[in-house]
């Protein structure tokens, strides 16, 4: 018998309701979040609830926290009532004929698709709000999931025409060869053959593999800065920052690109919380070669500047208790340079100034 689900009083299940449960009995008093989250999704396995938590949609008494949190007598545990725009998009796309054209009236941002194919390499777009790979024994939709609907069209790959010739596009098997998080946004490769994919991972380890990011950072950043922390990886929920240093290949080097400060920011929602009229934005770039899990928010933390908002790394504010957290932050992998292939996708943030987005995108595609 597995030992993963806790014991549940009968009374607590007929008061738990499918959106949110309040740990009022001894049963639930004290137990690690990713397991009394059992009760509101009760047929997703315990890897599918951490992400859940890891991605903000699950709150206690209305903030995100960390999977092994442990529940204290009244605390209240919630989901999000109604899925967000991007899942309802992504729903649609996943449900429609594979016909090549996006859902009516759906929004490009929130829609994951094929970006660029470039010889036996593919560059898609994830949206905020999707897992890149599928969840063993998990509910929802994954970009490794919809790769064969994304795919459609593509014909063969084209370094042997005569072994590959007639190959459909169901016939290819894309390898992703990145992850990003689920509230990450960005470009995505995979490589269509295990030559490819053995050339991106020579690269990446040589050091030749370059990946670009676009950041908000808490407070202001002056100057170009290099995380060289090395960082431990085993714990499924957070990174931690070892006093080490990192071989050279796992550094995170930011640039400062613009400061955001009182009102610059109008159309985001936490620009009405008290601490971003104390410290402000920084909009960063971020480098990294070999990424590690959580790898530029947690250096970005360790430096004192976390990404904004960001239920995992981000300290919370004592003057900002009452503000309701969502776990939203804003990261965006905006740029993968290889040896012989490139993809650039600016972040998708309406927010940004004319000027400022003009220089993300020349940072973007600097040669430096």
């Amino acid at each position: 018998m597995s030992n993963e689900t806790p014991p549940v009083s009968c009374a607590e299940a007929q008061q738990a309701t499918e959106k949110q449960f309040e740990a009022s009995n001894a049963d639930m008093v004290g137990q690690r979040l990713d397991y009394a989250l059992t009760l509101l999704l009760p047929q997703m396995g315990l890897r599918g609830r951490k992400r859940s938590i890891e991605s903000g949609q699950v709150l206690v008494n209305g903030r995100s926290c960390t999977a092994a949190q442990r529940l204290r007598r009244g605390d209240v545990v919630s989901l999000a009532e109604v899925p967000d725009a991007a899942q309802q998009d992504q729903s649609a796309l996943v449900e429609a004929p594979t016909t090549g054209a996006y859902p009516t009236g759906a929004n490009i941002d929130t829609l994951p698709r094929l970006l660029e194919r470039q010889g036996e390499f593919c560059f898609f777009y994830k949206p905020v709000g999707l897992h890149t790979a599928a969840l063993t024994g998990g509910r929802g939709h994954s970009l490794e999931s919809m790769l064969p609907q994304l795919m459609a069209g593509q014909g063969s790959t084209e370094t042997d025409p005569q072994d590959d010739a007639g190959m459909s596009a169901e016939a290819l098997s894309p390898q992703l060869m990145q992850r990003l998080d689920y509230g990450t946004s960005g470009i995505v490769c995979a490589a269509l053959s295990p030559q490819a994919a053995k050339a991106f991972r020579l690269a990446e380890a040589a050091g030749h593999c370059e990946k670009r990011y676009i950041a908000l950072l808490a407070g202001r950043l002056e100057d170009d800065f290099t995380a060289t922390f090395a960082l431990r990886t085993d714990k499924r929920s957070k990174s931690r920052v070892l006093e080490r240093e990192a071989g050279c290949t796992r550094w995170t080097k930011f640039t400062p690109l613009h400061y955001f400060e009182g009102d610059d920011l109008p159309q985001l929602n936490l620009t009405r919380d008290s601490q971003f009229h104390r410290v402000g934005l920084t909009l960063a770039g971020c480098r990294i070669r070999r990424g590690a899990r959580h790898q530029i928010r947690a250096h970005a933390a360790a430096v004192g500047h976390p990404l904004w908002n960001d239920p995992l790394y981000a300290d919370k504010d004592s003057e900002a208790e009452t503000q309701t957290s969502h776990g939203t932050f804003y990261l965006h992998h905006g740029c993968l340079l290889l040896p012989g292939v490139s993809c650039v996708m600016p972040p998708p943030w309406s927010f940004l100034p004319h000027a400022v987005a003009r220089q993300v995108l020349e940072w973007l595609t600097s040669a430096n």
